[in-house]
């Protein structure tokens, strides 16, 4: 089968297109025949070695896809050979992967596999960011950065499904910011023009009741604490500038108590009662077009390296898909 795989660290020159071995589901697991991979920063990061999980070579990247079941291993039982799903696992830039059947989910009738694949990470993370660690509450405000992003286009709109009063986006260009407003966005200010702090605490004085979180550095990490009510949280779940310096004083919590909760997904997919049903209601309401799902754009499979230069440059909308 053809896949892209890269044999020493590194940016997007590593990736290459090769031929390699047509993988055998095991016990527990599932082949699929890949048609859409869903692209992810965390990718880029997994080619540098700058990722949790470290690549052993030759390695193939790559964590959600969506395509048909071509086989299935011992002991599974509620997937079946020829059916439409999308699926969490290792090395999803090629033609054919496997995946444990915990993680393999069933796509609805008008979802497109783009669309499938561009659904499990960012899906879940939108939705667990705001429900598991931020607990938002019916009635409350919201900020979400990188809010044109793959997760930040769902949070917004899942924001406003879960009953938010207020939700506010940061942006980095005029035509992001359009896009944040079109999905429901009250606020949105485009952190090269604005400081997003005093544009927050402008629009609400009181501030927000959740910040989502995942650029990085201090500054960036003092700002949005100082955006917060409260009783307020701040969820941080990634950081795109690479910068993990962020710091802070924990007195200086204290005054408003304040939460900072840290959000990974990887320990979280073998728990399918916490990720099943999120994941079920979002694709439905994909499927039905109450919930837009934003392929910013796609790109053939031999074309990955394009893919990671425009991830890393941070010039891209919604989530970007590698069509197989």
């Amino acid at each position: 089968m053809r896949a892209i795989r890269f044999h020493a660290l590194g940016g997007p020159d590593v990736l290459r297109v090769e031929d390699a071995p047509e993988p055998t589901p095991k016990p527990g697991q599932v082949l699929l025949a890949v048609r859409a991979v869903g692209l992810n920063y965390a990718d880029t990061m997994f080619t540098k070695g700058q990722y949790f999980i470290r690549p052993t070579f030759p390695a193939i990247p790559g964590m959600e896809a969506a395509g048909e079941v071509l086989a299935i291993g011992e002991g599974v039982t509620d997937v079946r050979v020829g059916d439409r799903v999308m699926a969490l696992g290792d090395g999803a830039y090629a033609e054919q992967m496997v995946a444990p059947a915990y993680s393999v989910y069933p796509i609805p009738k008008g979802l497109s596999f783009e669309q499938a694949a561009a659904l499990p990470v960012q899906g879940l993370t939108a939705h667990h960011v705001l429900t598991l660690s931020g607990r938002l509450a019916p009635g409350e405000k919201v900020l979400v950065h990188a809010a044109a992003g793959g997760v930040g286009t769902l949070a917004v709109q899942i924001a406003r499904r879960l009953g938010a009063s207020f939700v506010a986006g940061t942006v980095g260009s005029p035509a992001k910011a359009e896009l944040v407003r079109s999905l429901g966005a009250d606020l949105v200010v485009n952190y090269r023009e604005d400081d997003f702090a005093t544009q927050i605490r402008s629009a609400v004085k009181e501030g927000v009741d959740v910040v989502l979180e995942m650029l990085g550095g201090t500054d960036v990490y003092k700002r949005s604490l100082a955006c917060l009510a409260p009783m307020g949280r701040m969820v941080v779940f990634g950081a795109a500038t690479a910068d993990v310096r962020g710091t802070v004083e924990p007195v200086g919590l204290m005054h408003k108590n304040l939460t900072i909760t840290g959000y990974y997904m990887t320990p979280l997919i073998k728990r399918r009662e916490l990720c099943a049903p999120p994941l079920a209601e979002l694709a439905a309401a994909a499927a039905e077009g109450a919930l837009r799902v934003i392929v910013g754009k796609t790109y053939p499979l031999a074309d990955a390296a394009e893919a990671h230069r425009d991830l890393a440059g941070r010039a891209s909308t919604g989530k970007l898909v590698l069509v197989v």
